[in-house]
């Protein structure tokens, strides 16, 4: 009897460490989706972050962009109108007279 109770014994024994071990692969598959959910949110925030520092540099140089072709556009405008200023009264006698002439 004394062999049957040493297997019995190392039976008992080896359930005991199936279920630790399967204990031990549950913890640490729990702890493996902590982490992967952990370094996720941590990526996200920082692709966040990063996605809004962008975002504030192109608006930025869009803005920069933009006042800079109302500047020029608004000088070119003052120079046509300076031109017109200067020049229209000339230009209406020509066109008038070659209307009258024909």
């Amino acid at each position: 009897m004394d062999i049957i109770s040493e297997i019995l014994e190392t039976d008992r024994l080896a359930d005991e460490k199936i279920i630790a071990a399967h204990r031990r692969q549950a913890e640490l598959e729990q702890k493996t989706d902590s982490e992967i959910a952990s370094m996720r949110s941590e990526v996200e925030e920082k692709a966040q972050a990063y996605k809004k520092k962008l975002e504030s540099r192109t608006k930025a140089e869009t803005d920069a962009q933009l006042s800079k072709a109302e500047k020029e556009e608004q000088e070119k405008i003052a120079k046509i109108d300076d031109l017109y200023a200067s020049k229209h009264k000339k230009w209406e006698k020509v066109i008038t007279e070659k209307i009258i002439s024909g």
